[in-house]
């Protein structure tokens, strides 16, 4: 109790140097604290972003499709598996989907074609895609016999709104399915590549046009959270029960992106790693200062009977003290920042552009991470860092330490 209270004399008689250790202390904290907010909210804005572009945050298949696409591959009576992802709270919405490639012919032009059966009110809930409308419109809520199509395709096929477009592909029936489709809008922009062969149609049009039955092959799911994406992922395919189908989180589907992702957090662990450590050189150099500083007060210590260990507890409490306040100090501002960052951002000098989705600036995150973690890592830095220059403090021989000023 009384190396307590002296520890807490010290600190705050010294208040010059005890300020200096603080706000110290407060910056390693607020850099770590900014690093990590600015970390997950730029990573979840672009997931997020990512996903409900066309992914989503879960997609339900029938077994096996992902590994090898095929027409045949579908899921039948999708209105009443709909019907019981919704019964999960989290989930936000859902879209079926139905996919088929294709030749498409305007005029002289040809190429080739990825057909995507949306149901535009749904899909309108669950992605994007409507707001990627450059041009035109956005497909009837009606099974009509139009089609938006990608930009780049456009471009390709030198097609305007009002053009028809021809398609022909394979019917499940095993025939050729083909038909004239009305151009009505454009989506993307011409250098979008994810866009380049894409043709939306009403899905109940691309069904009836590769006699699909009522058939789809996916369905794309949002959560309210894209952080539970693998929990809800195992609930819903615990829900369903259908070893015929495969429920798998956007972690799964888009796992080129995502090991992109995690390889880009470990480069940010690194600028962590970095900031950690010029908090601790601070932190030791500060205290190793102070040592120096109080060589006559330990050595008065030792001479008045106190052992090694009361000494080195000294330090090392006056050191936790001292990182405490500092984490106090700047959680205040590390809270602040990472709100005001999560509000406003911080824009990217050049707009990056990955998979047709343009990430225009970096957005912060207040959360228990970017609050507990660097405090934690500020404490424990500075405790460890201040072991040494204490186990010295605890070893002055008192009469040389007296005879120091």
């Amino acid at each position: 109790m009384i190396i307590l209270k002296i520890a807490f004399r010290n600190v705050f008689r010294q208040k010059r140097r005890s300020l200096l250790t603080i706000i110290m202390m407060a910056g390693g904290y607020f850099l770590f604290s900014l690093s990590i907010g600015v970390s997950d909210g730029t990573y979840s804005s672009i997931i997020d972003m990512f996903t409900r572009d066309h992914t989503g945050h879960i997609q339900i298949h029938r077994k096996g499709y992902l590994d090898r696409r095929s027409l045949y591959k579908t899921i039948s009576n999708y209105e009443a598996l709909g019907s019981r992802i919704e019964a999960v709270p989290e989930v936000q919405a859902w879209a079926p989907r139905l996919y088929s490639p294709a030749l498409a012919f305007i005029g002289t032009k040809t190429t080739g074609v990825r057909i995507i059966g949306i149901d535009p009110e749904r899909e309108a809930r669950t992605t994007r895609l409507r707001e990627k409308v450059r041009r035109g419109r956005f497909i009837s809520g009606r099974p009509l016999r139009e089609v938006v199509i990608g930009s780049g395709l456009a471009r390709i096929l030198n097609a305007d709104i009002g053009d028809e477009l021809v398609l022909i592909s394979q019917g499940a029936d095993g025939s050729i399915a083909n038909d004239l489709f009305n151009v009505v809008g454009f989506s993307g922009s011409a250098g979008d590549t994810s866009e380049r062969m894409n043709c939306y149609m009403h899905i109940k049009t691309a069904q009836e046009f590769l006699v699909l039955d009522n058939r789809i092959h996916e369905i794309a799911i949002v959560l309210t959270d894209q952080r539970k994406s693998r929990e809800i992922a195992a609930l819903i395919r615990t829900r369903l029960n259908d070893p015929s189908l495969d429920v798998e989180p956007w972690q799964v589907v888009e796992k080129q992106f995502y090991q992109a992702m995690q390889a880009d957090v470990k480069g940010t662990y690194i600028s962590l790693l970095i900031i950690m450590i010029i908090v601790a050189v601070g932190v030791l150099n500060t205290v190793l200062m102070t040592i120096l500083e109080r060589t006559h007060e330990f050595g008065l210590l030792r001479a008045l009977g106190t052992r090694p260990v009361k000494v080195f507890l000294l330090i090392m409490i006056e050191t936790g003290v001292l990182s405490v306040f500092g984490v106090m100090l700047g959680g205040v501002f590390g809270v602040l920042g990472n709100y005001l960052l999560s509000i406003y951002g911080i824009s990217y000098p050049v707009p990056i552009e990955y998979g047709g989705i343009v990430f225009e600036k970096m957005v912060g995150m207040v959360s228990l991470k970017s609050i507990l973690l660097p405090a934690a890592v500020t404490v424990l830095t500075a405790l460890v860092v201040s072991v040494f220059p204490a186990i010295r403090a605890a070893r002055v021989e008192p009469v040389k330490a007296m005879r120091s000023i």
